[in-house]
């Protein structure tokens, strides 16, 4: 272990001390830490915090009285929980070559203050001023993302900054995203206090920004926060606001969907593009209608092929639900020189930037800055990669995306929601904005990712109280449950109070889905009671029931939907399968029989017939069904049964021919699994024990 993870190790030793109330060790730890530290406003804070703790120790040990003995041991836990990150801090700056510590250094080497950083932000020019402008807010993020502790009147300056109307609100965003990465690198109650005044900002990409830094930030520090009381008040402040809550379940949903993105990343990849790419003409579908007649049928032909547009139909999917579909275009852009200093993942498309307006003709801004297709940094990827390209090109590129925006631009005008829709827009941006920094940035492995975190801020969270309304309760538990994370949907389901039948329903299949088959019929009932027969709840009650080993209470449930959907198939099926469950095989097999009459050619319905008969010991008919199995897609556990079946009979020759094939199919784990499950059956249809290990060898 090297010296410098040695001294984050402590660290983190020292902090669970601090958060199990075991002061007097984490002390004696931090002595240790303070090896070699110089820095004397960090070592008179410990040794005063030492003296207060030893004198706290000794009144108590005379019997003492002190009223306020637990507050002032309060205060303790936490000065020293802040200690430890200053003194982590201070061991690490001198030597470190981790990115923010080179950083740190650097700006330590300059007289930079936050008062000179905002006069030149609010003298800016855009005629000539670009390039000192862009200094400028280098040297501010640096400032912001290297700080320690804040003081008041630090803090109070970085309001002013953010609010003065003479400063860009482009930079104002800018600053609160360094905020937001210098609470990354350590914890600062101020910082926080900070975030929560700009999510009430009136300019809507500040207070994302600061919404979106309060989420990835809280879940880091939930342990400490119970010692910082205040955070938890001022996020009761902010959920007083209307709008704030409105944002923040935008924040929220723009933050569940970078869930999706490795997932959709991988299908982009290996899936989607390469079949959308496997005729190179598909760009000629496109085509106007006067231009049609050269087009190829084969192309055509090639476009309507099911697997095409399936992928096709998949990629408008994924785009219609507000996912990032870019992530794997422009994850091969971020190789530029703009793209190694940290600071600009998180600036805001401008294209007065010197990298862009270097490279780029003014013609492109109407569709770079309009469009709410791309994030921004996706943005300069795109920006930067379009200075290479032929200038025939890039004015065809841009008088077809020029007319792609305009007609956004447009749609986006005319809603009724459009303030709202920019606000989404915002927020998914710029959660793409962070995604790709810490995902794709070169030295992202020196840095926390909040997107390894559980970022679902109603799963034990203290913002959860700007998301506990009904509508965005429901919003979140109804993605949630559509993305299979359902013990997740469970939880924000419990949320909402309502006495719709389709809520109990969700939730109870919610339940049913991680397993909680109890308290999902539970939750089934109450839909029932609110919208009594309904055929979706009955079945799906019966499913429950069946787990819970009740197959009598599933029956019933069954035959009652049935009255209502005598025809339907599948609840035949179900109820063949409750039949089974009771030993009821002849009547079970009236059912499959049924299904398979009035539909020919269904495999389910063979397959029940062919278990249900060898359980009945009706070996002939399972034979014959298992037969029609074999002969067009039997999956492993069908060559398994029909094994079975074989060798119940007799045919040892080909049960060991089915069984090799099951192994083949399943692996030889799951083979024996299922083989281990299947052998008390076996015994019992006259097997005898002592060949099932002579057989198992044979295959």
């Amino acid at each position: 272990m090297s010296a410098e993870d040695e001294l984050k190790q402590r660290a983190r030793q020292i902090r669970e001390m601090l958060l199990h109330s075991r002061l007097k060790e984490a002390l004696e730890l931090m002595q240790v830490q303070m090896g070699g530290v110089q820095d004397w406003s960090v070592t008179s804070r410990y040794e005063d915090m030492e003296r207060s703790y030893r004198y706290m120790l000794q009144y108590f040990a005379n019997g003492s009285p002190d009223e306020h003995r637990s507050e002032v041991y309060r205060q303790l836990i936490r000065r020293a929980i802040l200690l430890n990150d200053d003194i982590l801090q201070a061991r690490l700056q001198q030597t470190s070559m981790l990115l923010y510590y080179q950083h740190l250094r650097s700006r330590l080497s300059r007289n930079d203050t936050l008062e000179s950083l905002q006069k030149s932000l609010e003298s800016y020019s855009e005629l000539g001023g670009a390039e000192q402008h862009e200094r400028t807010l280098t040297i501010l993020f640096d400032l912001i993302w290297t700080s320690g502790l804040w003081t008041s009147e630090f803090g109070s300056q970085m309001a002013i900054l953010t609010e003065s109307g003479l400063v860009l609100s482009d930079d104002a965003a800018f600053a609160v995203s360094a905020v937001t990465m210098s609470l990354l690198e350590r914890f600062d109650p101020a910082k926080m206090l900070f975030l929560c005044r700009e999510a009430q900002n009136v300019v809507i990409q500040v207070s994302v920004r600061a919404l979106t830094g309060l989420a990835v930030t809280m879940v880091r520090y939930t342990d400490i926060l119970p010692h910082f009381p205040e955070i938890r008040a001022a996020i009761s402040v902010l959920s007083d606001d209307a709008a704030v809550r409105e944002r923040m379940l935008k924040v929220q949903m723009a933050l569940l969907l970078c869930r999706e993105t490795k997932e959709i990343d991988r299908r982009m990849r290996e899936e989607i593009i390469p079949t959308m790419l496997s005729n190179p003409k598909l760009g000629d579908l496109m085509a106007s209608d006067m231009e049609r007649d050269d087009v190829n049928p084969d192309w055509l032909e090639w476009a309507e092929k099911s697997e095409v547009k399936d992928k096709l139909m998949q990629m408008t999917e994924l785009q219609m639900e507000g996912a990032d579909v870019y992530m794997s275009t422009f994850s091969n852009l971020k190789s530029y020189p703009f793209f190694r200093e940290p600071c600009n993942w998180f600036r805001v498309f401008s294209m007065d930037q010197p990298d862009v307006k270097s490279c780029v003709s003014g013609s492109l801004a109407k569709v770079m800055l309009s469009g709410n297709v791309f994030c921004n940094s996706d943005k300069y990827s795109f920006a930067l990669t379009f200075s290479q390209i032929p200038q025939q090109q890039r004015d065809m590129i841009l008088g077809q995306m020029g007319e792609q925006i305009d007609q956004e631009l447009s749609d986006l005008k005319e809603s009724p929601a459009a303030p709202q829709l920019q606000e989404t827009f915002c927020a998914r941006q710029y959660a793409q904005d962070l995604y790709r920094f810490f995902n794709l940035f070169s030295r992202r492995h020196e840095f926390h990712n909040p997107f390894s975190d559980n970022l679902n801020m109603l799963s034990d969270n203290v913002l959860s109280v700007l998301l506990e309304s009904e509508e965005s309760s429901q919003t979140i538990a109804s993605w949630l449950l559509k993305k299979n994370y359902f013990a997740e949907a469970a939880q924000a389901f419990r949320l909402v109070e309502s006495a719709d039948y389709r809520y109990y329903q969700q939730l109870g299949y919610a339940l049913q889905r991680d397993h909680k088959y109890a308290d999902a019929l539970d939750s089934y009932k109450r839909a029932d009671i609110l919208q009594s027969d309904n055929v979706w709840t009955l079945r799906h009650m019966a499913q429950c029931c069946r787990m819970l080993q009740q197959p009598g209470q599933a029956l019933e449930l069954l035959l009652q939907a049935e009255k209502s959907d005598a025809d339907n198939l599948s609840l035949q099926i179900l109820i063949g399968d409750c039949l089974v469950d009771m030993k009821r095989y002849d009547e079970a097999l009236t059912r499959f029989f049924k299904v398979d009459y009035l539909k020919p050619d269904y495999s389910k319905a063979w397959r029940a017939i062919a278990w249900c008969a060898f359980l009945a010991e009706r070996y002939d008919k399972s034979a014959e069904y298992y037969d029609r199995l074999l002969g067009v897609s039997p999956t492993g556990l069908d060559c398994l049964n029909a094994a079975h079946v074989r060798w119940v009979t007799g045919n040892v020759t080909l049960a060991v021919e089915l069984y090799s094939r099951s192994m083949e199919m399943l692996g030889r784990d799951s083979f024996m699994d299922e083989f281990a499950k299947d052998r008390p059956l076996l015994v019992s249809k006259g097997i005898s024990e002592s060949d099932i290990p002579l057989m198992l060898d044979s295959i």
